[in-house]
């Protein structure tokens, strides 16, 4: 296993560690960063339906450089879990950044089921509203090659007649089969 350093935050280090199946994220360094509780964390994590079954001890490099197994999650769970965790609850010079963050998460979320949804809505309206153009055009298209064929079968006809037969419909220049 590959343990990585991340970010240094306050001086402790974000580590993820990739164990060759997905990359896992120290539990603990991360709430000494935070400065929650990790027991009490480690509980919230164990407890939820999500985070439960995703948390694995896994052998990582602690700040001190000795190896030693730590509980982690998944990175694509720990956003999730940051995202969970109270602001009013943290130390005082990280809140912000977790506020900041978690502000982030929620646009992030909002554009995902929301905007997103409300495009594919506006776009399937408009969607409708070009088939209903290009129907339009298509019944105009089909009218004005009948009437293009019809005017060019008349044209034809005309280029036809002779003079004999222009004598015989009285000097009249009827088109004969109409």
């Amino acid at each position: 296993m590959k343990t990585t350093n991340v970010a240094i935050v306050n001086g402790i280090s974000l580590q993820v560690v990739a164990d060759g199946r997905e990359q896992l994220v120290a539990v603990k360094p991360v709430c000494e960063i935070l400065g929650v509780d990790f027991s009490a964390q480690r509980a919230k994590l164990k407890e939820h339906p999500v985070y439960g079954s995703t948390m694995v001890l896994s052998t990582t490099v602690g700040a001190d450089g000795k190896e030693r197994e730590m509980v982690c999650i998944p990175l694509r769970f720990f956003p999730g879990w940051l995202f969970s965790i109270n602001p009013d609850n943290v130390k005082e010079e990280v809140r912000e950044k977790l506020i900041e963050y978690q502000l982030k998460c929620n646009d992030i979320l909002y554009d995902y089921f929301f905007r997103h949804a409300d495009f594919a809505m506006k776009k399937q309206e408009e969607i409708s509203l070009q088939l209903d153009v290009v129907a339009k055009a298509k019944e105009d298209f089909r009218n004005a090659k009948k009437i293009l064929s019809d005017a060019e079968t008349r044209l034809n006809r005309i280029n036809a007649l002779t003079f004999d037969e222009y004598m015989a419909s009285e000097r009249q220049l009827k088109i004969p089969f109409e």
